[in-house]
This record gives structure tokens, C-alpha cells and sequence, in this order.
């Protein structure tokens, strides 16, 4: 088979990659309003997720849909998010401000473990909203619980998330190519983190009552 085929192993990996850099450049623009974010970010995990999942029909199209239906639900989220993270900003300022060795350590201790933790859990809340339907309520509680029970993962997946950010602020000079190349193997990374373990989920979903099925009813409607 040539290389350079269409169809080839090679062409098909080059196409994939293209289209997680472009989903990246997507969450990115859509996110630059800031009151945005939540739903971008929600709208990046439920591309993600359908492109391995090979159930894409263009991953603009996808991307749109995505924001779009979870749009409300993902701001108001967002918002939360956002009250929180201001509130916990203002309390390491304040340690920063006045010295670390003016406070217990053990208070800066716990305030770093849940800090992480919220951290991990805000992501983990956005993608469970792009791969289920359900309340708000139950989306925060889930992400609190998932967060919880997967510790080790979601750890991974922050590092990736602010790896590129982290990376391009450090070589300024190789921004265009550390960024969307850093972003593009992240989303496809955590999107195959979140894809395997939310499989775990969905096949105890089936093995329970009706009832707890209408609750965590999964968010993979057909593309029209």
C-alpha cells in the first residue's frame, strides 16, 4: 500500500491528529469570551470522545452540536466553578501574601488536597455532561464521586490539560508548535481515559432498574 495512500495507516493517523488540533484551536476560540468556557470545554470532550469512537460526522458540525446542546447547563457549571476557583485564588494570595510560615502547615496542607481535588473534579463534571444527560445536581455529584474513586486518572489528566499551557509559557518561541501539538495529544488522551472508564459505567448502568437507566442516559444521539 503507498504511504502517502489515502487510506493508508499513516495518512488516516496525519488526518486523526489534524482533527484533534483543530478541535483544540475550537475550544480555544470558543473559550476566549471566558463566560463560554464551560460549554467549549464540554463541547471538546464530546468531539473527543466520537472521533474514537469513530461515530464523527465532521468534527465542526460535532463541536457545534455539542456546544450548543450542553450550552446552558455547562455555564451554569461554569459559573460555580468560577465562584469557587476565585474563592480559593483569594486564599493562597492571602498565604502568599503574608507568608507561608504564618499558617498551620497541616491548613495549607488540606487546602492543596482540595484544591487538586476541585481542580480534577471540574474537569471530570464537564465530561460526564458531554458523554450523559443529567441534572446539574447530579453531574456535580458524579464528577465529586468519579474524581474520588479515580484519583490516579484524573491526576493524569490534569497534568495533560495544563501541560501545553505550561509548556508554551516556558518556550515562547515554539508556541505554534507546542501548543496545538500539546493539545491535540492531550484531548486524545483524556478522551480515551474518560472513553474507557465511563464503559465501565454504562454496563452497570444496563445491569440496573429502569429508573437509574433514565437517569445516566448517554448523550450519543445520532448526528443529523
Amino acid at each position: 500500500m503507498d504511504f502517502f495512500s489515502f487510506d493508508s495507516p499513516f495518512m488516516s493517523f496525519l488526518t486523526k491528529a489534524s482533527e484533534y488540533m483543530l478541535v483544540g484551536l475550537l475550544c480555544l476560540l470558543f473559550s476566549l469570551p471566558v463566560i463560554t468556557a464551560g460549554a467549549a470545554i464540554t463541547a471538546g470532550y464530546y468531539v473527543g470522545m466520537k472521533l474514537l469512537r469513530d461515530e464523527d460526522a465532521g468534527f465542526f458540525k460535532s463541536f457545534i452540536k455539542g456546544f450548543k446542546e450542553n450550552f446552558k447547563q455547562s455555564t451554569v457549571i461554569w459559573i460555580i466553578e468560577l465562584l469557587v476557583g476565585c474563592f480559593l485564588s483569594y486564599d493562597w494570595y492571602l498565604i502568599y501574601k503574608n507568608g507561608f510560615e504564618n499558617y498551620n502547615r497541616i491548613f495549607v496542607i488540606l487546602l492543596a488536597v482540595v484544591t487538586v481535588f476541585l481542580a480534577m473534579a471540574f474537569l471530570a463534571v464537564f465530561a460526564l455532561v458531554a458523554r450523559f444527560k443529567m441534572s446539574t445536581k447530579e453531574a456535580i455529584k458524579g464528577a465529586i464521586a468519579y474524581t474520588y474513586i479515580n484519583v490516579p486518572r484524573m491526576l493524569f489528566v490534569l497534568v495533560l490539560t495544563v501541560f501545553p499551557t505550561i509548556a508554551s509559557l516556558k518556550y515562547p518561541n515554539w508556541l505554534m508548535a507546542i501548543w496545538p501539538v500539546g493539545t491535540a495529544a492531550a484531548l486524545y488522551i483524556i478522551s480515551y481515559n474518560y472513553l474507557k472508564s465511563f464503559k465501565k459505567l454504562e454496563l452497570r448502568v444496563t445491569t440496573e432498574t429502569e429508573e437509574a437507566q433514565d437517569i445516566v442516559e448517554t448523550n450519543d444521539e445520532e448526528e443529523e
